[in-house]
């Protein structure tokens, strides 16, 4: 087994601390690549930069600098420059990864959708993560960009899967050699066509990290994540070490909830039928006839 991994690494101040850790970026890339170095099938790691920083470092990947003006810089283009190499690789790998500089992938993680994805990929599901940080005041770990909790739950095999129909977005994404080259033949691969997850349009890194399993697409059915005794399976979070999403206060009600509490109690979850299609078909109507619906709410 292979895989390609593809990093954006954007570092307009090298030298600026950032995080509860107070480190560079840079630590936190190297802590990162170092982490997955370790992964147990066999990696090749990209990082994708834009200045000449990283030149004498020492860092256990290949180093790709790209010519981009300030102002797409800026803007977050430097995210899709992985994109014309990743397509080259495209019989290279068994599978493909791209993952911002400061989430911590790790083998239990890996271990996790190498279980789990293809029982969901036969049947056109996407397998979900979330991402978490640690607390520095209480010592817990919250999981960040969940506002509320998920309830509803749909059953393959006698296992139970909660449905994440809120916001399957991860900061990565991870697919196998098919459904990587399905996404490359996809009006997504692309930057022509905007991603929103039925609520918000995704800006132009967000898009870049949301792949091809947005809410908005229509290559997986859905996203879920497998419950064991109420509870998500804790190898599906996967750590934001940079960590500064929760000591901000505007940001705070992206991490409102502990990864042991992601999901409503059980006898309030809900089990929907497969007919995830239609329900997209609908909110997508939805969606579409967005600004008359505001209007009259």
């Amino acid at each position: 087994m292979s895989i390609s991994i593809h990093i954006p690494f954007y570092n307009p101040n090298p030298e600026k601390k950032e995080g509860h850790r107070n480190l560079r970026r840079f630590d936190y890339l190297k802590e990162n690549v170092e982490n997955l170095k370790t992964l147990s099938i066999k990696n090749d790691i990209f990082v994708h930069t834009h200045n000449e920083f990283l030149d004498d470092k020492k860092l256990d990947a290949r180093i790709i600098k790209h010519q981009i003006n300030d102002n797409d810089l800026n803007k977050g283009y430097l995210t899709w420059k992985c994109r014309p190499l990743m397509e080259e690789q495209k019989n290279d790998y068994e599978y493909f990864c791209y993952l911002e500089h400061d989430i911590k992938f790790s083998e239990t993680n890996l271990q996790y959708w190498l279980k789990y994805q293809e029982k969901l990929a036969e049947k056109n599901f996407h397998l979900g993560f979330f991402i978490f940080e640690k607390s520095d005041t209480d010592n817990q770990n919250y999981s960040i960009h969940m506002t509320k909790k998920l309830d509803k739950f749909f059953m393959i095999d006698n296992q139970k899967f909660i449905v994440n129909d809120l916001e399957n977005y991860c900061c990565f994404w991870i697919y196998t050699r098919q459904q990587f080259q399905n996404f490359l033949s996809s009006k997504w691969w692309t930057f022509k066509k905007r991603a929103h997850n039925f609520r918000f349009n995704y800006g132009i890194t967000e898009r870049a990290a949301i792949g091809y399993h947005g809410l908005s697409m229509n290559y997986f059915k859905a996203t879920l994540i497998p419950e064991i005794d109420g509870q998500p399976i804790q190898d599906s979070f996967i750590e934001h070490i940079t960590n500064n999403y929760y000591r901000k206060r505007d940001l705070r009600e992206a991490c409102k909830f502990k990864t042991d509490n992601v999901f409503v109690d059980t006898d309030q979850s809900k089990e929907v039928s497969n007919n995830f299609k239609l329900k997209k078909i609908f909110k997508f109507f939805l969606w579409k006839l967005r600004f008359i619906t505001r209007k009259f709410n």
